[in-house]
């Protein structure tokens, strides 16, 4: 059986007859969260400026005349220092090499350090809820004798390889927890930790979502005009003459902040069908 693609799914979904498909859909809404979470005042800065904080992460690590891949880059940095993805993944998205990624993410750190400590700090927090007190010192000294080893020998490699397994039977079905500003409890895996970020700003993410979509379905304007929910957009349809005025009264309402940071959406009119708003449509 032949499987649809998610282009061939997204013009399954079309409006009705003297209808257009709008959306609305927040704007990089993942990194704007971190940023608050963080504290990174440079992307909360470029935040309130309504830059575009992929660009301000290419023109931080690769320089004002950063290139049309290196802000590729950068996205991808971007995305995978949120999600848990270290050198191996971000070489494996973007073609460079296992060093030049490694060598990027440093750079990204360095450029962010609220951002840096923040990871820290949450996955410190998840590994001290998770272990016991001797457990967590026996963790700590693995971790130091781990990095006395090279990544770029058969050695090292065999060497980190053994330590990371007795991590992985210490940290062996212990759980810690994280509390997210919206008061969620998060169950966090404590032999990956470090997705506690993920989880933290994904799960911020959703309630504001739900929470604008909330709003959005309050408006006897827009209720009856809204279609579906995904991800991070609303979708819906109006009369075509309507169709622009709509789109940007959605952005309008899901518009908010967090943390002070603002959290904005942006309304466009994708056409006949949901799939008309993507730029690889013939039509």
């Amino acid at each position: 059986m032949k499987l649809l693609s998610a282009a061939a799914i997204r013009r399954c979904l079309v409006a009705d007859e003297g209808k257009a498909i709008i959306t609305a859909d927040f704007d990089q809404i993942e990194l704007r969260v971190a940023a608050a979470l963080a504290g990174e005042t440079s992307l909360i800065e470029a935040a309130k400026r309504n830059e575009s904080l992929h660009k301000v992460v290419a023109l931080k690590v690769f320089s004002e005349n950063y290139t049309p891949d290196e802000y590729r880059y950068a996205k991808n940095l971007d995305f995978g220092w949120l999600f848990g993805g270290g050198a191996d993944t971000l070489s494996k998205q973007t073609g460079i090499t296992f060093s030049k990624a490694a060598g990027l993410i440093h750079d990204f750190e360095e450029m962010f350090p609220a951002l840096k400590m923040y990871k820290r700090r949450k996955t410190e927090n998840v590994l001290r809820s998770a272990l016991s007190s001797s457990e967590y010192k026996a963790y700590r000294a693995l971790k130091s004798r781990m990095y006395m080893y090279r990544t770029d020998t058969s050695e090292g490699k065999a060497a980190r390889k053994m330590i990371q397994l007795e991590i992985k039977r210490l940290c062996y079905r212990k759980i810690g927890y994280v509390t997210t500003p919206f008061g969620r409890r998060l169950i966090v895996d404590a032999e990956k930790a470090y997705n506690v970020v993920n989880y933290e700003v994904q799960s911020s993410a959703a309630d504001l979502m739900k929470d604008a979509l909330l709003d959005v379905m309050g408006d006897p304007e827009l209720e009856p005009t809204v279609l579906l929910p995904i991800h991070d957009e609303i979708l819906g349809q109006e009369n075509i003459d309507k169709a622009e005025y709509t789109a940007q009264r959605y952005a309008e309402v899901m518009t908010r902040t967090f943390m002070g940071v603002p959290i904005s959406a942006s309304g466009k009119v994708y056409g006949k069908s949901w799939g008309h708003g993507y730029h690889n449509n013939k039509e």
